[in-house]
């Protein structure tokens, strides 16, 4: 319902106390003291729905302001983020950038200093975080799009999650809630229910500041300006995934632990994941499902064998390093990335459902780095420390999307 369309409403139930109350103070003295008692019931139903249409009025007026506001932000920060992108992919800047990496400039130490004065337009347009504050210039986009391609070579685990760049540090997003109930039967000419509406909730993220320090020989930065930077991009895009990969897997954490074996007797771990995919997820949810585990739990499920003796777990035939069960991809990771339990009866965990829908790594635009050749141990190694500065984070969106199953050993 639009506001216009709850305004109207408030108006109509208005009108409609007001009758009420004019009908009731034409009661007469004669009248019964149930039908005065009806119409002062009457009465106080009125005003009291009166008041909540007025609320709901009000908190959706509110919604409506915010989410407003939160797109107009977001519009102006792209349009800024646009122009920086437009900066850091020009030569001046990749050439600026690798200056102020060879004479360990910062934004403290380079502030007047006009080689690099495009690094400083770059942030400005941005609107990141003013000069002299803790930080680092922004890589140019070329690193960019290395550091994200060599990020998909190593799989990480964040291509199975939803994922978005955002240009604030912090804010929210908006899911609806699935309706639960249909329409309501409505006789000709009768009033149609207005109580069951779209319902939205909030979902916040924020970023987080995650940092590395890369030591780099001087010899590496008297050389060409490509080396440097595929050096660099090779640096961080390891530790980028790393560090993704303990955010996504400190949410999956907070998921509860049940055994991958049915109840019923003579049950397989392959019933268990059936009963999954069948029963436990929303069909909806069933259908985009993946499945994740570690080394052993695909050692484990790879050596289930149907009734036939064939092994359940096929290769997908258009790439064969793929794996899939009941037609769903699996997905391994080391098992230093998901370790076992430990135990008399070790265990590894089986993760089951759509992760894109679980939860959402957000990243704020712009992979910022500044170096030294005097602090930390660069004098004494005669080196160049390059510090990498990275803000991102992961906030949940629907806990039922994906169940974590364990698979004993």
């Amino acid at each position: 319902m639009t506001l216009k369309e709850q305004m109207d409403a408030i108006t109509a139930q208005g009108r409609k106390l007001t009758e009420l109350v004019n009908r009731a103070g034409q009661l007469g003295d004669g009248a019964s003291a149930a039908e005065l008692g009806q119409a002062q019931q009457e009465i106080r139903d009125a005003r009291a729905r009166l008041e909540v249409m007025k609320a709901e009025y009000e908190t959706a007026k509110n919604e409506r302001e915010e989410m407003i506001m939160e797109k107009n932000t977001t519009k102006a920060l792209n349009e800024l983020q646009s122009k920086s992108k437009q900066i850091r992919s020009s030569n001046e800047y990749v050439q600026a950038f690798c200056y102020a990496v060879k004479h360990g400039l910062n934004r403290k130490n380079a502030w007047g200093n006009e080689k690099a004065k495009i690094l400083y337009d770059a942030l400005t347009e941005t609107g990141g975080t003013t000069p002299g504050e803790d930080g680092g210039f922004l890589v140019p986009i070329d690193i960019d799009n290395t550091i994200n391609e060599l990020r998909r070579t190593l799989n990480p685990l964040a291509v199975l999650f939803g994922e978005e760049t955002v240009s604030a540090p912090t804010g929210w997003r908006v899911k609806d809630t699935a309706p639960t109930t249909g329409m309501s039967l409505v006789a000709e000419m009768g009033t149609i229910a207005t109580n069951d509406q779209p319902a939205f909730a909030k979902v916040p993220y924020s970023v987080n500041k995650y940092a590395l320090i890369v030591p780099v020989s001087n010899e590496l930065i008297a050389d060409e300006a490509a080396n440097l930077m595929a050096y660099l991009s090779r640096w961080f895009a390891k530790k980028l995934v790393i560090t993704e990969n303990n955010l996504l897997i400190d949410k999956l954490d907070d998921l509860t632990a049940a055994a991958l074996k049915p109840v019923k007797t003579g049950a397989t771990e392959l019933d268990g994941i059936k009963t999954v995919l069948n029963v436990t997820l929303d069909p909806a949810i069933s259908l985009g499902a993946h499945i994740l585990t570690n080394q052993s739990g695909f050692d484990a499920l790879d050596q289930i064998k149907d009734d036939q003796g064939l092994y359940i777990l096929q290769p997908n035939p258009i790439n064969p390093t793929e794996y899939r069960m009941f037609g769903r991809p699996v997905h391994v990771v080391s098992n230093a990335v998901l370790p076992n339990t430990t135990g008399n009866t070790p265990t590894a965990d089986v993760y089951i459902g759509d992760f894109s829908q679980y939860a959402t790594l957000f990243r704020r635009e712009g992979f910022e780095v500044a170096s030294t050749d005097i602090g930390g141990s660069a004098w004494r190694t005669d080196s160049t420390e390059v510090r990498g500065i990275a803000r991102m984070g992961v906030s949940l969106f629907d806990d039922e999307a994906v169940v974590r199953r364990t698979i004993t050993l």
